[in-house]
Order: structure tokens, then sequence, then C-alpha cells
């Protein structure tokens, strides 16, 4: 599990690092939202699968493939064929994927005007606030997911005293709900902008949270308001995490984005430590009550939306931060992409650019 821990956690870092050298601005979240897709997909699909290798019984060049082992040969095979994927088709260059051809030429246009993003930053301030409110909403998300994982079940067990069977259903709803998420994500990022999605995703899991607060509305959370209240954090979290890591990777402009992808994606597993510890010995503290933990996922995203609105224009592309430093308030260009036109106050050259 060490080992897999590692793996995981190194190739989400790697792979959204190369994502957001390699990827056009405008088109980063969308492609975020895309990876995020398949691992959705996977998470769906998984029980499926190794609920059909568990029947497996035999022998193979006297190997024995049973319910014990043939998930493993499962995910060896997988990673294997990955891994000869990766070798034979990934050619690690920073092309701007997504960019059209128009694009491209007006970009090469604007290449005086992207002058200090292409730069080092020799001197040039940091946008630390930028930072810091992306990588605390990715906490946020991250802690209200790891609650709703891991307390959902012994809690509906304990309140409602449901089957396995409907706790089955009840995730694999889920499961489906941030697979459509995650799709509709994918292309409302050609129409919407990305601050305004971050805002909705904080307003989204703050409604869900106090939803699934039992006092003071209720002495016992009702069965349809905890459904609506699941059902809302589940559209969140999918929509906070694909946002949040697109305008990460356009705040933190020239520098080393493996390290930060790094560091943003660690922050991610704390809650995943603490959140489950935290929650269960929160409901067992109060007899199963959840205004208490959910009351403390209410305040987060509380702060979370003061905090994002008050540092609404820290949450733009380095050059634009750079600009506003030097008292430059001249209005972002607008963005022409292949859709639609989106004047996109997050249009920004990817950092990649800087190595050519």
């Amino acid at each position: 599990r060490i080992i897999q821990g590692v793996w995981t956690g190194g190739q989400q870092a790697v792979e959204q690092a190369y994502l957001s050298a390699a990827v056009h601005p405008s088109k980063r979240v969308e492609y975020t939202a895309t990876l995020s897709t398949c691992a959705v997909l996977g998470f769906v699909t998984g029980p499926s699968i190794g609920a059909a290798l568990s029947q497996i019984d035999t022998t193979i060049y006297n190997l024995p493939v049973n319910a014990n082992n043939s998930p493993g040969i499962f995910i060896f095979i997988a990673t294997v064929i990955m891994l000869i994927q990766t070798a034979a088709c990934f050619d690690g260059k920073d092309d701007r994927t997504g960019d059209s051809e128009d694009e491209v030429d007006k970009m090469s246009d604007m290449s005086e005007q992207s002058e200090l993003e292409e730069k080092p930053l020799n001197g040039n301030p940091f946008n630390s606030m930028g930072v810091s409110m992306s990588i605390i909403l990715f906490f946020v998300h991250y802690y209200s997911f790891a609650v709703q994982e891991t307390i959902t079940t012994p809690m509906v067990s304990v309140i409602y005293n449901w089957s396995s069977l409907k706790i089955n259903l009840l995730f694999t709803g889920a499961g489906i709900a941030s697979l459509l998420t995650s799709f509709s994500v994918r292309y409302l990022t050609r129409y919407v902008e990305d601050r305004a999605m971050l805002v909705a995703s904080i307003v989204i899991g703050l409604i869900g949270s106090v939803l699934l607060m039992d006092e003071p509305f209720n002495k016992t959370l009702p069965v349809w308001r905890f459904l609506i209240g699941f059902s809302l954090t589940t559209i969140a979290f999918p929509v906070g995490r694909n946002v949040v890591l697109g305008v990460f990777g356009n705040v933190l402009g020239p520098v080393n984005q493996g390290r930060w992808m790094g560091i943003i994606i660690a922050v991610s597993a704390l809650p995943r430590v603490i959140g489950p510890f935290l929650a269960l010995k929160t409901l067992e503290l109060i007899h199963w009550k959840t205004w208490l933990e959910f009351g403390i996922c209410t305040v987060l995203f509380g702060v979370a939306i003061l905090g994002t609105l008050q540092n609404i224009q820290s949450l733009v592309p380095y050059s634009e931060f750079i600009q506003s430093q030097h008292g430059n308030k001249s209005e972002p260009n607008a963005l022409l992409n292949s859709y639609n036109p989106v004047p996109s106050p997050l249009l920004a050259r990817s950092p990649a650019s800087s190595l050519r």
C-alpha cells in the first residue's frame, strides 16, 4: 500500500505538472476534467471488475488464479500495458495541446505582451496569495470528500439501518454523478469563466454540508435531506478539484510546476489521513449526531467562500498579476477558442514557453 501510495501520488503530480505546461491556459481546466473523468470511470468500474475477478478459480501454467490474487494480476497486467503505451506514445513535448492554428498565430503576435511571463521571476513578486488560496480550497474540497467517503457507510447503517445493498447502490449513484459532473465540467469550461465555477463549487459544497446537519433543524437527519446533501457534496468535489488545479497552474507562473503540483497533491492527502479519524470520533462523541462534523465542513466552506471573494483578483495568471503589481490595469486579452469567444481573465502563456 505504501508503494502504491507513492506511485499514485507521484503520478498525479507529474501528470498535472505536464498538463499545466503543455495545455493552453484557456483549456487547462477542460483537460484536467478529462483526466479526472478517466479516474472517476476507474472508481465506477473498479468494483464491477473486482466482483467479476472474484469468481475466477483456475490454474494457468501451474499458477493458481483465484479471488485472492486475480485483482493483483489484473492490476499488474494493466500497469505493464500502461508502461509500454507511455514509452511508445508519450514524447513529453510541451506543444500547447488545444491551440488551433489561428490561436498559435495570435499568441505569437502577443509575444511581446507576454514577455513578463516568459522570463523567470528575476525579482518579480511571487503570487503567494493566489497560490495559498488555491491550496486552501483544494484542502477544503478534499476534506469534505474524505469525510463523505469515510463516514457515510457507518452513519447510514446506524441512523437508518440501511442494508449493504442500499449502501452499494448509494455509492454507485455517487460514482455515476461524479462521472457526469466531470463530463459537464469539461464542456462548461468552454463557456463559463473558471473563477465563476470555482465559487459555484464552494457554494454547492456549503449548501450540501448545511443540509447534512441534523440539529438545529431536526433531532434526526431526514432521509430526503441526507440524499440531497450527499448529492450536492458529491457534485461539488469534482467541480472544485478540477477547477482549482487548472487555476493553480495558471497562478503559479514560470516556476517549477512539478514541485508545486507535488505540494498541492500532498496537501490533498492530509484530509484523507486526519478526516476519517476525526469524523468517526466526532460522530461517536455525540452519539451519531451529524451537526458537529458537517458543521465543521460548513465552517470550512464558509471561510473558503469568504477568502475566495476577498482575494478573487489574486486567482489570475501570473502575467496579469505582474501587470497589476506594476500598475498596468489594461484589460485582459479575449481568447477566441475553437468553440466560442470566451473573454477569460485566466488567459496566460504556458510556463513551458519559457523553456523554448
